[in-house]
């Protein structure tokens, strides 16, 4: 095949060049001559060097001509599927040339709110169903905290964009700005707050809605979050020594103090999972999922100080609706108390361990500030529970109880040691336990 041909159009010679790869020929270009042979002087000078570039840019290559040429011609002849358009996307985007690409009636033509919204409404979300498909667990809590941060953070940032449209450099703008408009907010959070959005858009790069993933490449806040307060041990006999309006509330804070269980889990026990020994602990309750499966989706047995052990079944025998129900029971048969009962009666209870019962307003607003600095939540009891018992038995042991599933996370709930501890590693833990619990708890 010949490298190029000339024709005449006007009073000024055209150039075509040859694609040897496809057999035809390119664009006809002009050289800005009148005169053939010096016509074919310029364009042999392309051949050379290169077609010149408007702007003062680098003279583009004639493969890089050709090539395009290819491309072009591939595009217009073959019958493209909306994942081959995905996929030249992609590269185009990586390459920086684009910002995104939408394919037209796909799936990244929809609003962004709308698919956010939808992707994380439990009830129709495809992601969803496509966990439960794979006997994954997702449940109800998790899936509405998701819509929620979806609807306050992402939603309003990106309101008007379709899902195709939004770029790696637009989710990394939302996270500056979102950190930067929440000073508030702890890492963790804000990282919590990041992966629904990226999630969302991950599983639509996957399933070929969109032909870029905007999530790659994209930095997390840091790991570095503020420690869960956690009281002495002098501090919680103190505590449990004052009384408590609702002894459903000092119970529960106790169950949590001397097992380490989570607060799902506590709400969830029944009359038959007290042993004489061993609490079993086989369910998890929500307010939205209700009775569900533990954290880890396994049982186990905690053990139980029998004087806690009797609290608790007297507390059963208390339960109007039966002693086949709640051991936390509350005024609904089929429901367990609020957990944020307990949480609530743990602030008012440390803020009369701090300025007693009879202070001014202005006493108990400062020791509420104290203990909230302090960072200590219903959830401390569960770190208070690790880091004593982690001075005293090897992490294995302990992870059993606790239902840690690596040793990484259980040790940050282990990493709350006092110097005073190493004095009591030779104590049991149960003597560490009723220590602490009043004796005279049964009654």
């Amino acid at each position: 095949m010949r490298r190029f041909y000339l024709y005449r159009r006007g009073k000024y010679w055209y150039a075509q060049l040859g694609n040897p790869e496809t057999g035809r020929r390119l664009t006809g270009k002009s050289p800005h001559q009148t005169i053939r042979d010096e016509a074919v002087a310029v364009v042999y000078g392309w051949l050379e060097h290169g077609f010149p570039q408007t702007g003062g840019s680098s003279p583009k290559k004639i493969s890089d001509a050709l090539d395009l040429a290819t491309i072009l011609t591939f595009i217009k002849k073959s019958n493209l599927s909306s994942g081959d358009v995905s996929k030249i996307g992609s590269v185009l985007t990586e390459k920086g040339l684009v910002s995104s690409v939408v394919l037209k009636d796909a799936g990244g033509a929809e609003s962004f709110d709308s698919f956010l919204s939808r992707f994380w409404d439990y009830d129709v979300s495809p992601y969803v169903k496509e966990k439960h498909a794979h006997g994954l667990r997702m449940g109800k809590t998790h899936v509405a905290q998701s819509y929620g941060r979806a609807e306050k953070y992402w939603i309003p940032y990106f309101k008007g964009k379709r899902l195709g449209e939004i770029s790696r450099q637009d989710v990394k703008a939302f996270s500056i700005d979102l950190a930067g408009k929440n000073p508030g907010l702890n890492h963790s959070t804000l990282n919590r707050i990041m992966t629904v959005g990226t999630t969302a858009l991950k599983w639509a790069f996957v399933n070929d809605l969109i032909g870029a993933d905007p999530t790659f490449g994209l930095a997390s806040y840091s790991n570095k979050t503020r420690k869960r307060g956690v009281l002495t041990p002098d501090e919680a006999k103190r505590l449990f020594d004052l009384h408590w309006p609702d002894r459903r509330a000092m119970l529960a804070n106790l169950t949590a103090m001397t097992t380490g269980l989570r607060i799902g889990e506590i709400l969830a026990l029944k009359g038959s999972d007290i042993g004489d020994d061993f609490l079993s602990v086989t369910h998890s309750w929500s307010r939205k999922d209700l009775l569900k499966c533990t954290k880890t989706g396994e049982d186990r047995r905690v053990p139980i100080i029998p004087r806690l052990r009797d609290a608790l079944r007297n507390l059963v025998l208390e339960n109007p609706h039966g002693p086949d129900g709640f051991v936390f029971w509350s005024s609904k048969k089929d429901e367990p108390w609020d957990q944020q009962m307990s949480l609530n009666a743990l602030q008012d209870m440390l803020v009369v361990l701090s300025v007693g019962e009879s202070a001014s307003d202005e006493e108990k607003k400062d020791a509420r500030a104290y203990w909230k600095d302090r960072n200590v939540v219903f959830h401390s009891w569960r770190h208070f529970y690790a880091s004593r018992m982690a001075d005293r038995l090897e992490a294995r042991k302990i992870m059993l109880v606790t239902g840690h599933k690596t040793r990484a996370v259980f040790d940050g709930y282990a990493d709350h040691s006092l110097d005073s501890d190493l004095n009591e590693v030779a104590v049991a833990s149960a003597d560490m336990f009723n220590s602490i619990v009043p004796s005279a708890l049964v009654g």
